[in-house]
């Protein structure tokens, strides 16, 4: 019988003056196999480009973001894509430059791109003794301790495989098709549940972290912007609720990371005792174009406007928010759901509460939302994925979402508020 262990915390030794300490840790970064694991990120020189123009994309290995220490051979790198809502292309044409993985690609159509990397696993033996110091210096000190309790930690030596995915965004031309939502299908993936092109500091964003296509629970995530030299501030220390989402509070336009592990029993015949991936994601928050920050008066297009209202609506929800949701709705909104139709009133005291459970309890993964603007008039689609339990019962279904809106005049640069939601699903075959 396998038994999975939780995810693991990622753990900096902290920095200690004089010799003795630094002996010290470095003799307990010897004897535990030099197993402490670099973080891999990618990271491109722009968040946004023109169509045809070309982008940088750095493959950084180290222990501060976003350093690198040393390059990652090409050779290593088995997966390199740019995902569109639409489709997927391969990058090729691998080099190093300096302490960094380089690659080049000219993107031709608008939109956004999922930029996905998988690095070739690697494979060590440790003592039992080396495995559980690894996991301590891994953060899961108390997986050691609630292991060696069962009896379950390894008493041979033992062969352990890591694997390592990284992602980001990037933004291609504009009034293009979104893909945010769009998975990479690695074993360990760390999603936006929002657009990150919208995001803005003091505005929580959502993340959902997936494990082999589930919802990941409990998995520590460490979560930070690109910090100064000599800024010692350590990185948010964040844990995935029972849908395996997580809150990151964006406190500051610039770039961010978030990273998580996880580790489990290799499956027969792969070759190794243990399997431990590691995920990163790295985006820009804040507007932007090119390498250089718009100010922040820069108006949003309409499109894109309505596309972040239709996320700040389901992130509301996702949250629990049901004031935020609310503010989102126009005063003589109509849901239609099941066949059934709520005014805004109706919906406040009927079923936004649930609406809200089922949204916090049930992993749903969206395609892309399409916008149609027409004036002040736009409707945005989307089509969604939803797998979980809801009060016991298992929940496998389809859906299609369509959301008009509308513009208010009144509001400074026209605020976009929705005048319709209409729900449909389906059940999906096992």
């Amino acid at each position: 019988m396998q038994l999975p262990i939780p995810s693991l915390t990622r753990l900096r030794p902290a920095v200690a003056s004089g010799a003795g300490a630094a002996i010290a840790i470095a003799a307990c970064l010897f004897t535990a196999g030099t197993l402490l694991a670099h973080d891999f990120w990618i990271v491109p020189n722009a968040f946004w480009v023109a169509p045809e123009s070309p982008i940088q994309i750095r493959g950084q290995t180290g222990v501060r973001f976003p350093a690198s220490v040393s390059a990652v051979a090409a050779a290593r790198v088995v997966e390199a894509r740019m995902i569109t809502a639409e489709g997927s292309e391969a990058l090729s044409g691998f080099t190093q430059a300096g302490t960094s993985l380089l690659v080049s690609h000219r993107p031709r159509r608008s939109g956004q791109y999922v930029i996905a990397f998988a690095l070739a696993p690697r494979t060590t033996r440790q003592s039992a003794e080396g495995f559980s110091r690894y996991l301590a210096l891994e953060g899961a000190a108390d997986l050691v301790e609630r292991y060696s309790r069962q009896g379950l930690l390894p008493r041979d030596s033992i062969s352990m495989r890591s694997t390592k995915f990284a992602k980001t965004i990037v933004e291609v031309g504009s009034r293009g098709p979104r893909a945010f939502s769009t998975l990479a299908g690695h074993p360990l993936e760390i999603a936006p549940m929002s657009d990150p092109g919208l995001m803005r500091p003091a505005a929580p964003a959502l993340f959902r972290v997936l494990f082999r296509g589930r919802p990941l629970a409990d998995a520590h995530i460490h979560a930070g912007p690109e910090r100064a030299t000599g800024d010692s501030t350590p990185d948010l220390s964040l844990k995935t609720d029972a849908s395996g989402v997580v809150r990151v509070n964006i406190d500051r336009d610039g770039l961010w990371n978030l990273r998580a592990g996880h580790a489990v029993p290799s499956t027969a015949g792969s070759g190794a005792d243990w399997d431990v991936y590691w995920g990163t994601f790295v985006f820009r928050a804040g507007p932007q174009q090119g390498a250089v920050l718009l100010p922040e008066a820069a108006p949003m297009n309409d499109s894109a406007a309505v596309a972040a209202t239709v996320a700040s609506y389901h992130r509301a929800l996702a949250a629990g928010d049901s004031a935020a949701a609310l503010s989102l709705l126009a005063g003589d909104a109509i849901i239609l759901e099941s066949g059934g139709m709520e005014t805004r009133e109706e919906y406040r005291g009927h079923h936004l509460p649930g609406d809200i459970a089922f949204s916090r309890a049930v992993p749903s993964t969206s395609g892309a939302t399409r916008v149609v603007v027409s004036g002040d008039i736009a409707w945005a689609t989307t089509s969604s994925i939803t797998v979980g339990q809801f009060n016991g019962r298992p929940v496998n279904s389809a859906g299609v979402e369509l959301m008009v809106l509308s513009k208010s005049a009144g509001a400074a640069g026209g605020a976009w508020r929705i005048r319709a939601i209409h729900w449909s699903s389906r059940r999906r075959a096992p």
